[in-house]
């Protein structure tokens, strides 16, 4: 069967770690937009308290708050089948995809925006339930591109982060989202987690941050799995 990960108070303090890869841009932004221009520099654009913001992201190097692109924008929309999340998505003429996805990463925390860049398939993870004693348990796989998700990823500015994924629970016992733990993938990018007696559910969610790979920035990805005890 392999080893499992349970709940528990280890497992319980990945909720106060950030989600790192893509990069975090803002919380509860409002009317998000993209441009990108021929070099690869994209301007995100944001809402926030009735400001307009915006932030540069230089196709290499750190980002600049408040910074724009001087040249013109030449990307398109763009649809990317199965990226959850997605509030904005463009393509540059040379075949690059950017996105802008918003999700709560932190329970009770604020909606994050999250921006990517890419080239080629997008960030996937995989998300299966199965019984196990009195219970049951998830188990599931993450990748970018064909290769493992796992290990540490960083931020912008170099702070070095665990990779999680972060498991959640509908049904447990309210009709909402629950966080229950936050596993981190093994080199293979494999996870699995055995279900506490106190959180069985209806279904289950898996959401992964994107790992930040220099010039590509993962999206990040979102499966979910209805539970084999149904």
């Amino acid at each position: 069967m392999g080893r499992y990960v349970a709940i528990s108070a280890l497992a319980l303090l990945v909720f106060a770690v950030p989600a790192h890869g893509s990069i975090s841009i803002a919380t509860n932004p409002q009317r998000p937009a993209l441009r990108v221009d021929a070099l690869g520099n994209a301007e995100v654009s944001w809402t926030s308290g009735g400001v307009r913001r915006t932030l540069l992201v230089p196709a290499v190097g750190l980002y600049l708050p408040g910074g724009r692109i001087s040249t013109a924008d030449v990307s398109r929309a763009t649809k990317i089948a199965g990226l959850p999340f997605a509030r904005v998505m463009r393509r540059t003429p040379d075949g690059r995809l950017y996105a802008l996805q918003t999700w709560r990463v932190k329970p009770g925390g604020p909606v994050e925006l999250h921006f990517s860049r890419w080239k080629g398939s997008r960030t996937t993870v995989t998300l299966a339930t199965e019984p196990a004693s009195a219970t049951e348990r998830m188990l599931g796989r993450v990748q970018f591109q064909g290769k493992p998700v796992a290990g540490y990823t960083q931020t912008n500015s170099g702070i070095r982060y665990r990779i999680f994924a972060f498991l959640d629970c509908f049904g447990c016992p309210k009709p909402a989202w629950r966080r229950i733990a936050g596993v981190a993938p093994r080199a293979d990018g494999t996870f699995r987690l055995l279900v506490g007696s106190g959180f069985g559910g209806t279904r289950y969610r898996v959401t992964v941050a994107g790992p930040n790979l220099g010039r590509a920035l993962a999206p990040d990805a979102s499966a979910t799995a209805a539970s084999s005890l149904a």
